[in-house]
């Protein structure tokens, strides 16, 4: 039958179909029923547990065993041996260490060394442990050279001319430098100069006197001329400081071979014998002879 009024039969291509949704399904519960089976027994790493005891244990006897040696009785300084000294009391050094009834692990051997070091007549210490119980001092004292004199004031000083509150003795034959003229310092101190005292150690230790036949009696220093080394029989050398030291002590030899040069080199006075009384060879080549 036809569709009278056209419209309900589209070969339903503009038809819609729609799909019904399904119903919603109820929340379903589920009731948990008893397991009868046990649980596993809980698995202990006795191993582990074991090393871990005994790295405990170790590192507590570590800790009690350092303790005990240092504040134990043990390892104590019982003995100090003080070596090398003369004019220092070994008495005294002991006791500025501080070091008697030390723990051995403590003691501060640098410390120790400076305080010892401190002392008038000392110039350098060492300190080590003896084992178990001793601690070993070793003493380097000032050792006098000679002796710097400035007037009535007399001073002893050592090899580089340093002034020395105590020292052990210089030699019995030690020289003494004699300076003239304004001795002091600002502070009126007496002030030995380093250059001349090391010209005359170096004079006395190379031999130098003993080539040139020479023997000195003395020792002079003034500020504006320098050393003068005074000899017995014969003129004086000036040497004003340690420069072009082996120059010096060359020309200087030349001429004592050559007594006729002295002779002639200073015009006699009517009736005496013309004397050179000093070589100077503070002006190089230019020696001047008076």
């Amino acid at each position: 039958m036809a569709n009278p009024f056209g419209f309900l039969n589209r070969d339903n291509q503009n038809v819609r179909r729609v799909t019904p949704r399904p119903a919603a399904m109820p929340p379903r519960y589920y009731e948990r029923t008893h397991d009868s089976r046990q649980a596993p027994p809980l698995a202990i790493a006795w191993r582990r547990v074991g090393i871990l005891s005994a790295i405990f244990l170790a590192t507590c006897g570590l800790l009690y065993g350092t303790g005990w040696l240092l504040t134990g009785d043990t390892l104590r300084v019982r003995t100090i041996a003080v070596e090398g000294v003369q004019v220092t009391d070994p008495q005294t050094i002991a006791q500025v260490v501080k070091l008697g009834g030390e723990s051995m692990f403590l003691v501060d051997t640098a410390k120790a060394a400076t305080a010892v070091a401190k002392l008038p007549a000392v110039k350098a210490a060492t300190v080590t442990r003896v084992w178990p119980h001793g601690v070993r001092i070793d003493v380097t004292e000032h050792q006098a050279w000679g002796y710097w004199q400035t007037g009535p004031q007399r001073v002893v000083i050592d090899a580089d001319g340093r002034i020395l509150q105590a020292s052990r003795p210089p030699a019995a034959d030690a020289p003494t430098v004699a300076e003239l003229g304004a001795p002091k310092d600002a502070s009126g101190n007496v002030a030995p100069d380093p250059d001349t005292v090391r010209l005359i150690d170096r004079l006395r230790t190379d031999g130098a006197f003993g080539r040139l036949n020479v023997k000195p009696t003395g020792f002079v220093f003034q500020r504006d001329r320098g050393l003068t080394v005074m000899v017995a029989n014969g003129p004086a050398a000036i040497f004003g400081d340690s420069s072009n030291y082996d120059f010096k002590v060359k020309t200087w030899e030349a001429l004592l071979r050559e007594p006729q040069a002295l002779a002639s080199a200073a015009p006699a006075k009517a009736g005496a014998k013309s004397v050179v009384s000093e070589i100077d060879l503070r002006f190089g080549r230019n020696v001047v002879l008076r």
